[in-house]
């Protein structure tokens, strides 16, 4: 967000809103993440098929053999009412639940049972919240009764009196995903429960953006587009005064309703509406899902994650792939013209790499009780930014892309306002006039654009495509979570549209940036979203965090957020490096700054935020040692472009994300599920930053396989937790036995419009800082078809070791090292050759471990850092 909120005026706000849903179905209309490869009438991949039994046939030869309705899914019933959901191979996914009876408003931990309810919501400052009031008690079934189908399986689920409470319907549309739809049945009853058993073996991740866990088992999850709010309390419950500025535990902007179970399976309920996942947290024996009908609800079966995330992302779509500048460190920059230019250049100066300049107050800013807020209007201001050309010209020229801002606000008293309200361009009330609120700048009155009109959406591209006739390269696509569920629009309901609307907002920023086609790397990101997101935005970002290291909303929600979104579709995930809201905590620290630096070098996007409060958050230049450290985090950052763009193609293809939860890399490990203060960099790097003020050090859990410090030489064999020394400008990093990262020469100062002053990739050409780590194999593909592999022929090793290159020993380097030549440390051996080849680790007169460089230039230079 960029507004700063004061909590004076947010207390005596007025303007409320109270909308309803009823069981409301999906609107008519809703666009799928990608339609080039899915079915709109199911959400099923176009061109798959149904898999093939594995087994010979005993019949004729000729005759081909009959698909297996389900792919090897087992759906049986026991006992005329439980039914349990296997995998192919017979691993109990869901496992059913008797029934019994449920007293008053007890939650029903049944297999299935439906209610006849309807949700209430009250929007302030856009957070929601649900009051429910229901009209009739729990039904729950008693009886289930199977009929098979030529592509699957039905089950009518009934009462004890044979009323049919619901359908279910079973299809497999591909191998390993298993498609339910539910139907509702003869009665009033809209709002369905699915329940089934839990263990004490059952651990589940997802759901988006979520901060305060990411192993939520023992929580009640409510997935519903919201604000996260200022801080975090750790319930859900809104009985505080001030519901509408704090946060709950589960609000989110990006709750995709979906997890990945410890048993092997992500399980998604297809819906735009909210969802309720009770997770092991009502009963210790058993789980359910909480749903409006009609819903699909999916399964896709690993039974690694790797594999269930694969086959979830080629339904609901896979990570776009961004251009290459997202990858490479963002610099913000306000206040008007000179001020941007001074700030480009005072980085250049500095020699700190860099490749995007971020400039929110393009349309305008001002300052305020609370801060610094900005203009309401969707184009430049001409009294900031008078020649907006000309600026962004020199930027280019100096290595920069420039960014600007957009939000669906339209303030009243805005050239906006005036420009679609009269055609009918504003979501409306009931009777037809503007829907208004109090906005998120506290004394505004406010709308938001009706963007499923034909009309408005014509005018918000056309605003961006100017924006992008000035220079812009690309936006912060900010909001979007606010729309009133009792708002009317063009193309529906605000209760069918409203998790659906940061979706349309996200089309219309993808077709703004894809219609120009003029050759420039061009991308948005966004913070909010759903269904669809992830194949729509370039990049997802944490959102307004604490300028703090509080846990309820600073810097430890960072780590939790980006694992829960890696699980959902989204991979190239930012910050704001040292956080955002000011409003109800002290600005940042110089100690906030350097430690939010260090993880924001080792995130997807590494990206600096002025804050609501920019005259007093610490920043980058205040003083020669924190331009020092912020200069050697971003070299960092910038020298594992190759690393980034790599793991980037890696989710566009399969779905598995840059940043991931140890949980999808070690499932079978228990102890990794609740880790929330640690992530892995790919399949071989764990980052485990320090985020509590005045430590110097902590504990990282290290799982199974040979570890070793980033920097150093130590080796540590896992399961183990190490005692990690970090000081303020440290970071611990490990990287595990068989990593291999690419990066580039600190030579490399931009990814955009490079020149000779301002070097970048074509003058590191295929030249490479190869880190390879011994202890197992393994292999790294840049995104360019570069390949790096390591062969560890032998398990153990001892005593000093020796180093060949193409066959050939090599002799120790010079002060000024020539290649071929080695640096040799009783840990290390640094190689300097050219390549591509293969380096060999030698003891006596055997081969320890092979090093292989493939593909490039054959005089490519090399820099080949061996760990042993």
């Amino acid at each position: 967000m960029h507004f700063a909120r004061s909590p004076l005026a947010a207390w005596i706000a007025l303007a409320t809103c109270a909308c309803s849903s009823s069981g409301a179905a999906p609107p008519a209309e809703v666009a799928t993440p990608d339609a080039a490869s899915v079915d709109s009438s199911d959400g099923a991949p176009a061109d798959t098929s149904i898999e093939a039994p594995k087994e010979a046939q005993a019949e004729a030869a000729d005759e081909p053999t009959p698909p297996e309705p389900l792919c090897g899914f087992q759906v049986t019933i026991t006992d005329g009412a439980k039914l349990t959901v296997r995998a192919p191979g017979g691993r109990a996914l869901l496992e059913g639940l008797a029934p019994k009876a449920i007293s008053g408003d007890a939650p029903p931990n049944v297999g299935f049972a439906v209610r006849d309810q309807t949700t209430d919501y009250q929007m302030m400052f856009g957070s929601f919240k649900p009051t429910v009031t229901t009209h009739g008690p729990w039904r729950v079934a008693a009886k289930l009764t199977e009929q098979s189908l030529p592509d699957g399986k039905r089950v009518d689920f009934a009462d004890d009196l044979g009323t049919v409470l619901g359908q279910l319907t079973f299809r497999c549309p591909e191998s390993g995903h298993l498609k339910v739809d539910i139907a509702s049945g003869q009665g009033p009853e809209h709002h369905f429960s699915w329940g089934f058993g839990c263990n004490a073996e059952d651990h589940f991740a997802g759901f988006g953006a979520q901060t305060w866990d990411v192993d939520h088992r023992k929580q009640t999850v409510p997935t519903w587009v919201q604000e996260e709010g200022i801080g975090k309390i750790e319930t859900d419950t809104y009985d505080d005064l001030l519901w509408y500025l704090g946060g709950r535990r589960h609000s989110s902007h990006l709750p995709i309703p979906q997890y990945l179970s410890r048993r092997g399976y992500i399980l998604t309920t297809e819906t735009q509406g909210r969802s309720i996942f009770a997770l092991c947290s009502e009963q210790d024996d058993a789980a359910r899902v909480e749903v409006d009908l009609p819903v699909a609800i999916h399964l896709f079966d690993g039974p690694a994650p790797a594999q269930a995330i694969e086959r979830a992302t080629a339904t609901f779509g896979r990570p776009r792939m961004p251009p290459r500048l997202a990858f490479a460190p963002w610099l913000d920059a306000i206040y008007g013209t000179s001020s941007v230019l001074a700030i480009a250049q005072k980085a250049r100066d500095a020699q700190i790499p860099a490749s995007v300049i971020w400039t929110e107050d393009w349309r305008g800013g001002h300052a305020s009780m609370t801060g610094y807020d900005l203009n309401e209007e969707w184009e430049v201001d001409p009294t900031l930014y008078p020649d907006m050309g000309a600026m962004t010209s020199q930027l280019h020229d100096s290595g920069y892309a420039f960014f600007v801002y957009f939000n669906p606000f339209i303030f009243q008293g805005s050239k906006a306002w005036d420009e679609v309200e009269p055609k009918g361009w504003l979501i409306k009330n009931g009777n037809g006039d503007p829907y208004t609120f109090q906005g998120a700048s506290v004394v505004s009155t406010t709308s938001m654009l009706d963007i499923t009109h034909p009309g408005a959406r014509a005018w918000a591209v056309g605003k961006m495509k100017a924006a992008i006739a000035l220079g812009a390269d690309g936006w912060m696509a900010d909001f979007a979570e606010w729309l009133p569920t009792d708002a009317v629009l063009h193309g529906g309901k605000g209760i069918d549209l409203h998790n659906h609307y940061p979706v349309v907002w996200q089309e219309l920023s993808r077709e703004a940036i894809d219609s120009v086609n003029d050759g420039e790397p061009r991308m948005f990101f966004a913070r909010s979203g759903w269904f669809g997101t992830p194949a729509l935005a370039d990049s997802i970002w944490a959102g307004d965090q604490r300028t703090d290291m509080q846990r309820d909303d600073g810097l430890p929600v960072i780590i939790p957020i980006g694992i829960g979104l890696g699980l959902v579709g989204v991979s190239t995930y930012g910050h704001d490096i040292a956080g955002y809201n000011s409003t109800m905590n002290a600005a940042a620290t110089k100690e906030v700054f350097f430690r939010w630096t260090e993880l924001g070098a080792w995130s997807p996007v590494m990206r600096t935020h002025h804050g609501n409060a920019p005259d007093k958050n610490w920043s980058w230049g205040k003083d020669s040692e924190t331009t020092a450290h912020f200069r050697r985090y971003a070299q960092l950052h910038m020298a594992l472009v190759p690393y980034w763009e790599g793991l980037a193609k890696i989710a566009s293809t399969t779905g598995m994300p840059i940043w991931r939860g140890m949980a999808l890399q070690f499932p079978e490990d228990a102890a990794v599920w609740p880790i929330d203060d640690q992530v892995m960099v790919g399949d071989g790097v764990i980052v485990a930053p320090v985020q509590k003020p005045g430590e110097s050090s902590r504990s990282v859990y290290l799982p199974k396989g040979l570890w070793y410090t980033w920097e150093g030489e130590d080796a540590i064999g896992g399961p183990a937790k190490a005692n990690a020394d970090a000081p303020v400008g440290e970071i611990p990093v490990y990287a595990r036995g068989g990593a291999v990262v690419p990066m580039y020469p600190e030579s490399v100062l931009t990814v955009f419009h490079e020149s000779q002053g301002v070097p970048g990739p074509t003058a590191a050409g295929d030249d490479r800082v190869v880190q390879a780590f011994l202890g197992d194999d393994g292999e790294f593909v840049e995104a360019s078809g570069l390949r790096y592999a390591i062969e560890q022929v032998e398990a153990t090793w001892y005593g000093e070791l020796g180093f060949r290159w193409q066959g050939q020993g090599l002799g120790a380097c010079a002060a000024v090292p020539q290649a071929p030549c080695v640096t040799a440390t009783p840990h290390l051996g640094v190689l300097t050759v050219e390549g591509p080849g293969v380096a060999e680790v030698m003891s006596g007169a055997a081969v320890v471990a092979r090093v292989r460089i493939e593909g490039g230039d054959a005089k490519r230079k090399l820099t080949v850092r061996i760990r042993h």
